[in-house]
């Protein structure tokens, strides 16, 4: 038995607000109720959905890249579907009496321009990026399986200023071991107990905050220890983790002590609902980070995240709401001192047609102190989601208020599309302005003006068979007086994708 997730569909900024793109059509009402309301017993009969007593969609595994698979491979399930006639090959194959095999694979194929990229002037280019992954999940027998995932990456322009999750020749992306038993409790149903040793994908958290940064070529992979305990109106999890640093070349990855993420997530039912329930998750984050540059300084950054999310569903409305502080000390042993809020919600204005639903976000992160004295008040986003704020990444959750409105359709079945248009200020005008990564536009902090600029997006996404997704997304920033005034001009960044998943 194994796990996870029929979360939200992942196709950038749309998995925040459309509901779950289940396998097929015929998908029974009894699957689709246990994915959006209660655990289930066993592996799902028609889609990769694994046994777990807590919701999949809330189990902390991983965003769903549509029709059953998911974002991290490993994360799938096809044993039921075996069982039940209808497994493609490859797919659980038997070894034996008792273990089970399947392989699995990925290819996508995307082509990047900007103009101004980084809001540096005529920096203007056109990259043809290429992810390939080929995995594998040998369940020995119901208790102990063994997961590995090689990648290779490719771009053709801009070689020579890639990063290795851009372009690397091999790399041994994940390995790990996950042993797990179910033990019953009289009259409470069945607990999920497991260990996942080695390295893994970890995106259990607020995608504000956590993600696999799928943006690059290869994910974001940790080395550690991972423990979960499922039951059936709670989870909760414990990890100890250190990153894994990539190289250019052939199996030249290393683990970097020195970087490492702790702490403890978990995840309650509030109130159940006809549709998905309403989930309170608090969280705990612990990170060192030897090498954190701020404000024009590199030093160890040793910070706490404490905070909790609670998101869910009413009626026509859905919200996602996440409260953050963050303490602990940054470079030369600086205190820090910053918090977030994150609001996300949509309200559907029909359920027939194009089915539109009014989207809106508000983020707000605080700054202040990186370039003066006493504590450090930026708010560091850790591993966020490389597209929250766009994958141009022209904005940064740190010293910012953002308003968001913007509009979600899907005129078929298997298509959606978005607009929104965001605003963006800065909090303290004596802080600078925040790209991704916590990187400061220079000079800013020396300019007055408390407006960054406006962000328009669109984005599309269609499912064009179970297998293969075809994607789009197109980014205006326009500067505003904070930036004009330090002399940044405004930037576009689009992308067009395919991605084959087996």
């Amino acid at each position: 038995m194994s796990r996870p997730t029929r979360p939200l569909v992942h196709a950038g900024l749309l998995s925040l607000f459309l509901p779950p793109v289940v396998v097929a059509a015929t998908h029974d009402e009894n699957n689709a109720a246990h994915a959006r309301c209660a655990g289930t017993t066993q592996a799902g009969a028609l889609a990769p959905v694994p046994a777990d007593p807590y919701p999949l969609m809330a189990a902390g595994w991983g965003p769903e890249s549509g029709r059953g698979l998911m974002a991290s491979r490993w994360a799938e399930d096809w044993s039921g579907v075996r069982n039940a006639g209808r497994a493609p090959a490859f797919k659980a194959m038997a070894l034996g009496d008792a273990a089970r095999l399947t392989l699995s694979s990925e290819v996508r194929l995307r082509h990047a321009v900007s103009d101004n990229a980084k809001l540096v002037r005529g920096d203007d280019f056109a990259q043809t990026q290429l992810r390939a992954i080929v995995g594998a999940d040998l369940r020995v027998d119901p208790h102990l399986r063994v997961y590995g995932e090689l990648g290779t990456a490719r771009v053709d322009t801009r070689r020579a200023t890639a990063t290795p999750n851009f372009r690397n020749d091999l790399a041994l992306q994940q390995l790990f071991a996950d042993m797990h038993v179910v033990g019953r409790r009289d009259g409470a149903g069945d607990t999920l107990l497991g260990v996942m040793i080695g390295r893994q994908e970890f995106s259990d958290g607020p995608r504000q905050l956590i993600s696999l940064s799928d943006g690059p070529n290869l994910h974001r992979s940790w080395n550690g220890v991972r423990l979960y305990a499922h039951g059936a109106r709670y989870r909760v999890g414990a990890f100890d983790l250190r990153a894994t640093r990539l190289g250019h070349g052939g199996f030249d990855e290393t683990t970097d002590h020195a970087e490492a993420l702790r702490g403890l997530t978990a995840s309650f039912i509030v109130s159940r609902g006809e549709g998905p329930n309403t989930y309170l998750d608090p969280f705990w984050f612990h990170t060192t980070n030897p090498r954190l540059r701020v404000a024009g300084r590199t030093g160890r950054d040793d910070r706490d995240t404490i905070g909790a999310r609670l998101w869910g569903r009413v009626g026509a409305a859905r919200f996602d709401w996440t409260a953050v502080r963050q303490s602990g000390n940054s470079i030369d042993g600086r205190r820090i001192d910053a918090w977030g809020i994150f609001a996300v919600q949509s309200l559907a204005l029909s359920d027939d047609g194009w089915k539109a639903r009014m989207t809106s976000r508000v983020d707000v992160a605080s700054g202040g102190g990186a370039y003066g004295s006493g504590p450090i008040r930026d708010f560091h986003p850790l591993y966020a989601s490389s597209n929250y704020l766009g994958e141009g990444q022209f904005l940064g959750l740190s010293n910012l208020l953002m308003v968001t409105p913007g509009i979600a359709l899907s005129p078929t079945p298997h298509t959606t599309l978005s607009f929104e248009y965001g605003h963006a200020r800065r909090l303290r005008t004596n802080d600078a302005v925040y790209a991704g990564g916590l990187r400061a536009y220079a000079g800013t902090q020396d300019v007055s003006g408390h407006d960054v600029g406006r962000l328009a997006r669109v984005s599309g996404n269609w499912n064009a068979t179970p297998n293969l997704s075809l994607s789009m997304n197109v980014e205006h920033f326009a500067t505003g007086d904070a930036l004009a005034r330090a002399g940044y001009p405004s930037g576009h960044y689009a992308y067009v994708s395919a991605t084959y998943r087996y």
